[in-house]
């Protein structure tokens, strides 16, 4: 069987997606005599063998904003790399242009009477996070001064295009043959896209974990050294993409609500995106605010999570929370928002949950959270073991339903 993902999302500092392409890869290394193409855009095109593991590079322009991230500026190039791959399962990690051409590619390959099967993983919830809650946190911005016609108005706007996008990106997932879902709440979102309707093509996919390199004994007094962290001082760390849809701000915002009070307290942002120079220049003036670059090396930011005290989290879009994960697994207590997939994550006794966009109250439960660090982490940990939350699962469920279709 040859496996094939497509994705924008796959760059030496992407996160989540990155992570989960890199787990299955390897679980298929290990587990499986199967094979495995990754095809992304690039600067320029090039293509990488090892055993039986591929990645496919195609040139292609950087998104504007986005570096390094970049679009399939061409489907029918794309088209080409896929007939000349010949996968017999192509995995859509992004959808924009690429879905085009992987529905192009399994008509071609049905029409030659070779099996062929197109699916679709909803890592994000595109239309909420880059349509419909953007143009309503600007045109409240906006217009909320302008009196009740106007801020209706521009809701209303707001919500014809989370509309729209549900529709389009509804439309791809209707002609995927599969689409999986990482959480019970994206799992329903999701059918909401599809407006409801084959409903059997959507699979339940929890992400995973390792949880033995993520682990509380890869605390480091070195590392924290160098953070210039002592032993009472609280390290709060946040990991992530930093863009406007993580609402670090927020997060900035509470750790200095919580400074004012409480100054043996470090925030750690490390990441790497739009936000990325504004929040650098906030550190000068903000003590205790660190930022620093994303830690490619996933050994290196075991290490780092694990050194840490507390994670936090102000992005009320994550469709799963890997990196929530990861801390738990690492022994944090997470103070998070009461959105998205956090809900299922952090559950009573590991963590605390306030409402989105609400820094004095993230705040005052980083302060809680500091406090019972120790018995909380514990059964943060206990927790991520207890649901089964490793990559392992994770496969066996993946590729348990790409064979049950495969085989009907």
């Amino acid at each position: 069987m040859r496996y094939c993902d497509l994705t924008l999302a796959y760059t030496a500092t992407s996160g989540g997606i990155r992570t989960y392409i890199d787990a299955k890869r390897r679980y298929l290394k290990e587990h499986t005599d199967d094979e495995h193409v990754l095809i992304v855009p690039g600067e320029k095109e090039a293509r990488q063998s090892d055993g039986r593991l591929t990645i496919r590079t195609l040139a292609g322009p950087l998104i504007p904003g986005c570096a390094p991230y970049r679009f399939f500026w061409h489907p029918l190039r794309l088209l080409e790399a896929l007939e000349e791959e010949q996968p017999d399962v192509v995995e859509l990690g992004s959808f924009f242009a690429c879905p085009w051409a992987a529905f192009q590619y399994r008509k071609h390959r049905e029409g030659n009477h070779l099996r062929c099967l197109v699916s679709g993983y909803f890592h994000t919830d595109l239309a909420d996070a880059y349509f419909g809650s953007p143009l309503r946190e600007v045109l409240h911005d906006h217009l909320s001064q302008s009196g009740e016609l106007l801020s209706r108005w521009g809701l209303s706007l707001a919500e014809a295009a989370e509309f729209g996008a549900e529709r389009y990106f509804g439309s791809i997932f209707a002609r995927c043959d599969l689409v999986f879902a990482a959480s019970p709440a994206q799992l329903e979102r999701l059918r909401h896209y599809m407006r409801k309707q084959d409903e059997d093509r959507t699979r339940l996919v929890p992400l995973g974990v390792d949880i033995e390199l993520f682990h509380p004994g890869r605390r480091s007094d070195e590392v924290r050294a160098r953070l210039g962290a002592t032993a009472d001082t609280i390290l709060i760390l946040y990991g992530g993409r930093l863009d406007a849809e993580k609402h670090v701000e927020t997060l900035v915002a509470a750790f200095e609500d919580l400074r004012s009070r409480s100054p043996h307290v470090k925030l750690l942002v490390t990441g790497e995106g739009p936000l990325r120079k504004k929040l650098e220049e906030r550190a000068e003036t903000l003590p205790g605010f660190l930022v620093r670059p994303y830690a490619t090396c996933r050994e290196e930011f075991a290490t780092l999570l694990a050194s840490a005290d507390l994670y936090a989290t102000a992005g009320p879009h994550e469709t799963f929370g890997l990196s929530v994960v990861e801390a738990q697994a690492s022994g944090l207590p997470v103070v998070g928002v009461d959105a998205g997939a956090l809900r299922e994550r952090v559950v009573p006794g590991t963590g605390f949950l306030v409402p989105v966009d609400d820094a004095p109250a993230m705040a005052r439960q980083l302060e809680a959270a500091a406090r019972e660090r120790e018995a909380m982490g514990a059964r943060a940990r206990r927790h991520v073991i207890e649901a089964g939350l490793d990559w392992n699962g994770t496969f066996r469920a993946l590729f348990a339903a790409y064979q049950g279709v495969l085989g009907a």
